[in-house]
């Protein structure tokens, strides 16, 4: 856990940081609620990155001198606590927290509050109005949430939980990584697993912005299907994953045998 932890909070910590200080609204949530904005640009930061550094994590993990076995199951363990981790904070604090924020807000944005908070029980609410009372036109004004479009609502809704399962996803990819460059000398190790780290993170983000069904419908109406918006974006680590595991294996059938020690006669 300690290099888990070594190779995941410097990351975490810049990223955070970075995001803060790159808020246009600098001192960023000044003014009455500081603290509560704050706590809820955090929750959503986090929630957002710790799927991305699992795959440092599976990288400090495949470093180490285990049996497969045993390097699969602490895998395995460390990728589903910190996705565990990350759901519960995108799909239930962070929601919380927001809703406690727009409380404070202007009357028209609180209307975002008719179905409490945007959890999992508040989206599926909202879902379930909307499919009973279909309005004549679909908007994402958050003054009128009895009128989101279904799909985004399941975006929404599927989001999540598509997010941890791709933490999980990164966590072995790491350990791939690491069991793929072994043999490399360290700066080569270094520069090769940062960029599989950050290839294939930036690449996953691009396919979530491209399936996103929000930027179809505010474009021209487009009712893209949420579902796979949310689930789709997984082909691509789920390929990357079995690219990697199929050249960790060919690199193990290359390796050489041990001979054993030659006898020498008196």
């Amino acid at each position: 856990m300690g290099a888990v932890g070594r190779a995941m909070l410097p990351w975490y910590l810049l990223f955070v940081v970075g995001m803060l200080l790159l808020d246009s609204r600098w001192p960023p949530h000044d003014g009455p609620g500081f603290f509560t904005r704050l706590f809820w640009r955090v929750t959503e930061d986090t929630a957002l990155v710790l799927p991305f550094l699992l795959f440092g994590a599976g990288v400090a993990l495949g470093s180490m001198q285990w049996h497969t076995r045993r390097l699969m199951h602490v895998a395995l363990g460390v990728g589903i606590s910190v996705s565990a981790v990350a759901y519960g904070l995108d799909a239930w604090a962070e929601p919380v927290v927001h809703d406690q924020v727009l409380a404070s807000l202007e009357p028209e944005v609180v209307d975002l509050r008719r179905f409490g908070p945007r959890t999992p029980v508040g989206v599926l609410e909202n879902l379930r109005f909307v499919e009973a009372n279909p309005p004549a036109e679909y908007t994402l004004n958050v003054s009128a949430p009895d009128r989101f479009p279904p799909n985004v609502l399941r975006w929404e809704l599927h989001g999540p939980p598509a997010m941890a399962v791709f933490g999980l996803i990164n966590v072995l990819l790491g350990v791939l990584a690491a069991r793929l460059t072994v043999d490399l000398n360290r700066r080569a190790q270094r520069n090769s697993r940062l960029a599989i780290g950050v290839i294939g993170g930036i690449a996953f983000f691009g396919c979530l912005v491209v399936a996103s069904p929000v930027e179809p419908f505010l474009r021209d109406g487009t009712m893209r299907s949420g579902t796979l918006g949310a689930w789709g974006p997984l082909v691509f680590p789920l390929g990357q994953a079995f690219v990697l595991m199929h050249l960790v294996r060919r690199r193990g059938h290359r390796r050489p045998e041990p001979q054993p020690p030659t006898s020498v006669r008196r």
